[in-house]
């Protein structure tokens, strides 16, 4: 995916954005909100068509964002309908928007000021509006009820990434005469691809390639009046028999205690599905999510690979989702305090030179630090350069998921069995039987979110998951207080929370136990005196306490997410290793759209990457009564 760029802009003389290299303006002199609301909601049949329509969630695909205009009436048009008709079927928005050259903030907010009447939405807009990195970037606004997914990159190569049919089409951008790199067949073909026969279409344009483009890929099609002084506009709908639409049971239950069983849950019961948790341990987080302060950063590539696509959009999405759930409010500890990563060997020094040179990433997601500067950000003496993630934290994920689980016992959709040790699964009558302890528990979807006993099924079985036990060390330092970033090496070190630091963390393969070894805690202070050179500050340190547990990963480094495919409606998440504070939210985002069916917040190379299929077949035989 190439590097994203942003739009060259300037004002006319009726404060209206144009862009520079296009020569075309974002939307018409005569009134933005008027042409949006003519244009694109009128002649889509909206927002009446949200009071018949039998979905739980309305799907809008636009081709070009700009300055956001048809998305912010779409939403101030679906937050009126909602509350309006509170009981109707369709009390969810999906916007799928895609834009190759995007506004930068300082631009984006001249352009919205304009629009006096949707201050509000435009400021919150703006609070959410993500950096210039390629992919997905979504943005949920009033409690769920309302996801923009922005698309940054070229619509043609990323619209083959989506799988979720529309509802209703936005084909907007600037006229073919002055972009026709957008207007090509494949736009028409694969916006065909996505479509059912109620999907409506709507355009400015009423250009004969257009037409034909549209015609051509299987569309209905005919001329409306154009808006204001525009003589003619397009309207279409599709051709053809309807596609079925897949149906899901409103009901799930949950293998696990941690963090990505916790955000798996959430996600779900926003949705309106009833969700069972069943936790081996007394209590939640008690496991691999009990650490005190986990590190919350992307790990970032030279290039847009796979991996740090996936690590970026998740840490953006991470800090929005937790952010967020304090304002809920709920009350776990959590630092945006940075996290500064040092190059204390040659061979990352060179990896981060790299990184720097390429210059694929936005300086406010990372940027280099001398060791002057690093000094200053961290308020302790270092010796390395490195690199710095502004953006960045760390998180209790403990504190979380316990507080996420007394929000979610709030929820009439919700229950909980603690201390259900699950023994077996059974594929009986279309439903799953699990079988703990002395009872047998009966569902129809099953999620396996049970970490480093995530392959310990029959049915998971050839999934090639490593139980890697760590220890982190909780030190005691009052030369240590002056810290105020996340220190990164081969290892860590948190700032001060409640008068400790978190030093970690071991890596134990051949461990069967993950039970506290002082040694352990001696591998952790050495490692700290090796990489950073002994340094002054870190020498009175004393750990006083520790915690153990097992990280599971696969060995491509890549987490699992998805359904089974030789099992029906059985899924798993996990794999996350020492990432599962940054992946879950997203990860969990993702397995919810993909039970409930609704669109999908990454792009289809992705999450086949993830696919717990990749692995090959599972079991031949699948256990049954």
């Amino acid at each position: 995916m190439p590097e994203i760029t942003y739009a060259k802009i300037h004002f006319n003389d009726q404060g209206t954005p144009v862009a520079s290299d296009f020569d075309d303006v974002y939307f018409s002199n005569d009134g933005g909100m008027a042409e949006t609301d003519y244009v694109f909601l009128q002649q889509n049949g909206l927002p009446q068509r949200w009071q018949t329509h039998e979905s739980t969630a309305f799907h809008i695909i636009e081709t070009g964002f700009g300055t956001g205009a048809n998305f912010l009436l779409s939403w101030l048009k679906f937050r009126e309908h909602r509350q309006q008709y509170p009981t109707v079927q369709c009390q969810r928005l999906y916007f799928s928007s895609f834009e190759k050259f995007p506004l930068s903030f300082t631009d984006l907010t001249q352009a919205l000021a304009v629009h006096s009447d949707l201050a509000e939405l435009c400021q919150q807009l703006l609070n959410a509006y993500p950096l210039c990195v390629p992919g997905c970037h979504r943005l949920s606004f009033d409690h769920g009820s309302v996801i923009l997914d922005l698309w940054f990159g070229d619509v043609n190569s990323l619209l083959p990434q989506c799988q979720s049919p529309a509802d209703a089409i936005f084909l907007d951008g600037f006229a073919p005469s002055k972009n026709p790199d957008m207007w090509q067949y494949t736009l028409f073909s694969q916006l065909a691809r996505l479509s059912q026969n109620t999907t409506t279409l709507a355009t400015f344009t009423a250009a004969g390639l257009v037409k034909r483009g549209m015609l051509q890929a299987g569309f209905c099609v005919k001329k409306v009046k154009g808006f204001g002084r525009k003589r003619e506009m397009l309207t279409a709908v599709m051709a053809g028999s309807s596609k079925v639409q897949p149906q899901y049971r409103n009901e799930v239950i949950i293998v696990g205690g941690g963090i990505a069983s916790i955000c798996t849950a959430l996600a779900l019961t926003a949705r309106g599905v009833a969700v069972k948790l069943i936790c081996e341990d007394a209590e939640v987080a008690a496991q691999a999510s009990q650490n005190r302060q986990g590190a919350v950063y992307p790990n970032l590539h030279a290039n847009l690979t796979d991996d740090s696509q996936l690590h970026v959009q998740a840490f953006l999405f991470a800090r929005r989702f937790y952010q967020y759930y304090q304002q809920l409010p709920l009350d776990f500890a959590q630092d945006w305090c940075g996290v500064l990563h040092l190059a204390t060997n040659g061979q990352l020094q060179q990896r981060q030179q790299k990184l720097l040179q390429n210059g694929f990433w936005p300086a406010e997601l990372v940027h280099a630090a001398d060791a002057i500067t690093a000094t200053e950000l961290a308020g302790v003496k270092l010796e390395h350069s490195g690199i710095y993630f502004p953006l960045a934290g760390w998180l209790n994920p403990q504190q979380f998921c316990r507080q996420a689980l007394h929000y979610l016992r709030q929820q009439a959709s919700f229950s909980v069995i603690l201390h259900c040790q699950v023994e077996n699964l059974v594929r009986c009558n279309d439903n799953w039987q699990l079988q703990c302890n002395n009872e047998t528990l009966t569902t129809p979807e099953l999620i396996l979110a049970c970490g480093s006993k995530l392959a310990g099924f029959s049915q998971t079985a050839n999934l090639p998951l490593n139980r890697i036990r760590g220890q982190v060390s909780h030190v005691q330092n009052d030369a240590m207080t002056p810290l105020k970033t996340v220190l990164c090496h081969k290892g860590y070190i948190t700032p001060q929370w409640q008068g400790l630091h978190s030093v970690g963390a071991t890596f134990d393969r051949s461990a069967t136990e993950a039970t506290l070894h002082s040694q352990d805690d001696i591998e952790n202070l050495q490692l700290v005196e090796q990489q950073l050179q002994q340094p002054d500050w870190f020498k009175p340190a004393k750990v006083v306490s520790a915690a153990a547990a097992f990280r599971a990963t696969l060995p491509d480094h890549l987490p699992v997410v998805g359904p089974m495919a030789k099992f029906e409606n059985l899924y798993v998440i996990g794999g996350l290793g020492a990432r599962g504070i940054m992946l879950s939210p997203l990860l969990a985002e993702l397995l919810a759209c993909q039970i409930c069916h609704e669109p999908l917040p990454l792009a289809q190379r992705l999450i086949q990457r993830l696919s717990p299929n990749r692995f090959g077949d599972t079991a031949d035989v699948q256990e049954q009564t």
